[in-house]
């Protein structure tokens, strides 16, 4: 299988041919057709895979429908009282439960 981060001779010709193109287009500048090689590389790459990056990526997390994450209720729970018995609070729930079930059966314990 070939390197796909090594380019072919005739790859990097066109990328040559490219660079010297573009320099030609500035009015030829002292820093030489080298100094677009890079600029040339990317251009060459765009043109012979016009439809990368045009494939559309899923949202690891829900979103709501103004595109903002919508985290689990869960994911607060390390962030409440950390427990011991300096104020009335320690033995309430602090964070909202991850699902209706949960909430049903705490309230039937209580």
């Amino acid at each position: 299988m070939d390197n796909p981060l090594e380019t072919s001779p005739q790859a990097q010709a066109r990328i040559t041919a490219k660079a010297k193109e573009m320099w030609e287009a500035d009015g030829r500048p002292g820093c030489g057709p080298q100094a677009y090689a890079e600029q040339a590389s990317e251009l060459i790459g765009m043109e012979s895979n016009p439809d990368a990056g045009q494939i559309p990526v899923d949202s690891p997390v829900p979103l709501d429908a103004n595109g903002q994450p919508i985290e689990q209720a869960w994911l607060e729970e390390n962030l409440g009282n950390p427990g011991g018995s300096q104020d009335e609070l320690d033995d309430r729930r602090e964070v909202p439960f991850a699902t209706r079930q949960e909430e049903e059966d705490a309230l039937k314990n209580q």
